[in-house]
């Protein structure tokens, strides 16, 4: 049996499913479409892990999590299929992530692993800044799949760099509470409302306070 093979990278999400593809999905024979459906439930319950380490399914999340589907397997049942994931959270994941794992390297390629991986990194970033309990569930994920660490790392690094509340705030990850709070008190006075440097509208200084403010609270109750 052939694995399945992801035919859009993550970074390229955006882009629509071509006709070709919509053709070749009416045609699949029965097998290839239950193994779908199967790695569809699989990468919903390492999903649902994922945003059950931040408490925090918003509708951001919600909709990163629908796109991914809709470009990945089609618009059809996508938005009843992740509704499960609600039903996951009240659940709990944890017994199933090692068992969703083992029915993905069964199902699908290395490549696709990653992208799943890569997706996974997505969601953790969808509504909040990646913590380190997410971290530590995605790294497990990422191991049970079969992702090398070198992989992962870079992985980590690529959302780190955009999705981490210490390059929010311009500081390494080691900077001392000291540290933080003078890199916190200049960020303040460059993206405050009410002293914002011209060429920064109110709207994106707004939203650039909130997330400095965001970082800062991580950062000094260690919950990062």
């Amino acid at each position: 049996m052939p694995k399945f093979s992801f035919n859009n990278l993550i970074d390229s999400i955006s882009k629509l499913i071509s006709e070709e593809e919509v053709v070749e999905r009416k045609h699949r024979d029965p097998q290839q479409a239950a193994h779908e459906v199967e790695i569809q439930n699989a990468i919903l319950v390492l999903a649902a892990g994922v945003i059950k380490c931040n408490h925090n399914y918003t509708g951001s999340t919600e909709d990163f999590v629908l796109q991914f589907f809709i470009k990945q397997f089609g618009a059809k049942g996508a938005k009843q299929r992740i509704s499960t994931i609600t039903d996951h959270l009240e659940m709990g994941t944890e017994p199933l992530l090692k068992i969703s794992c083992k029915e993905l390297k069964m199902l699908t390629t290395h490549d696709s692993r990653i992208s799943i991986v890569e997706f996974l990194f997505g969601v953790a970033d969808a509504d909040d800044f990646i913590n380190a309990k997410e971290l530590r569930c995605l790294n497990r994920i990422a191991t049970y799949l079969g992702v090398s660490d070198k992989d992962f790392k870079e992985m980590k690094q690529g959302f780190l760099q955009k999705s981490s509340p210490y390059a929010m705030l311009g500081v390494e990850e080691d900077a001392t509470i000291e540290q933080v709070k003078i890199a916190y008190r200049k960020m303040v006075l460059k993206f405050h409302p009410d002293k914002r440097e011209a060429h920064i509208t109110e709207e994106e200084a707004n939203i650039k306070f909130r997330e400095i403010q965001r970082a800062f609270e991580l950062i000094k109750t260690g919950k990062c």
